[in-house]
């Protein structure tokens, strides 16, 4: 069955939790792009996010459920008993999603997909009520799928955080399913080590060499930014290339 909410509903639940659940211990805090203009009042960004902070990239995707009937790939090759999901990642044919996020994590970036291990509306309502969404995640990054060499489809199955995991069109075993917790909790906090400075030029070098950011573009790009503080430029080249959030996040005081 299709997901029955969307994805900015699920993103926007996540998001707003992720902020609130780990504060006795860190402070997670979400980065938008906004307009900057150098000495106006009611611009810039929030002064409050420490961009001494990790960087972490969330890709939000949704996943069909799938009833655990025979015909499936999965079922006949008695990878799973009963219902799983499915989450689709998108053909090199028509998106470098995938690549530009593997490339994005080999640069010591926090980089993943977050699917929800629930497709019915009435459910993410539950969980939001009862602040359990980030207990129902799995948390999968691009180098767990690794290089994908082909053109054609394919989605990664999954029953549970914990258990095995597989991408297809043909099986393989990618490990065991990431959770909230074996993520955040495993942050190694260096942040005076991290390097902030080099973040936007890795992205952008990142685009030139996947020929999706021209040189005329590249150009524009650097008008774009100019006097927009780094984190900004780094939420920005997130969201618009490569179609995810940038958290930050930092210890406690």
């Amino acid at each position: 069955m299709r997901p029955l909410i969307s994805e900015f509903s699920y993103g926007y639940a996540l998001t707003e939790e992720i902020v609130s659940y780990h504060r006795h211990k860190m402070k997670v805090a979400p980065v938008f792009p906004s307009l900057y203009k150098e000495g106006k009042d009611g611009y810039g960004y929030d002064v409050s996010i420490d961009v001494l902070g990790i960087p972490i990239f969330l890709q939000f995707k949704l996943s069909d459920y799938m009833k655990g009937r025979k015909k499936t790939k999965e079922i006949e090759h008695k990878l799973f008993t009963g219902s799983f999901y499915r989450m689709h990642l998108r053909s090199r044919e028509k998106s470098k999603q995938h690549d530009l996020l593997l490339k994005l994590e080999k640069q010591r970036n926090h980089v993943y997909y977050v699917t929800p291990l629930f497709y019915e509306l009435k459910t993410l309502n539950e969980l939001y009520i009862n602040k359990e969404i980030v207990k129902n995640p799995a948390f999968i990054s691009p180098s767990l799928i690794g290089v994908i060499p082909d053109n054609d489809e394919h989605h990664i199955s999954f029953q549970a955080t914990g258990k095995q995991f597989y991408i297809f069109s043909e099986p393989r075993e990618l490990g065991i399913l990431p959770s909230y917790e074996t993520v955040f909790e495993d942050l190694n906090f260096t942040e005076s080590e991290y390097p902030w400075d080099t973040i936007t030029s890795d992205m952008i070098r990142i685009l030139r060499d996947s020929e999706i950011l021209s040189d005329e573009n590249f150009s524009l790009l650097r008008a774009r930014f100019r006097n927009q503080p780094q984190i900004q430029q780094v939420a920005y080249l997130a969201q618009v290339f490569f179609e995810s959030q940038l958290f930050v996040a930092n210890r406690s005081n």
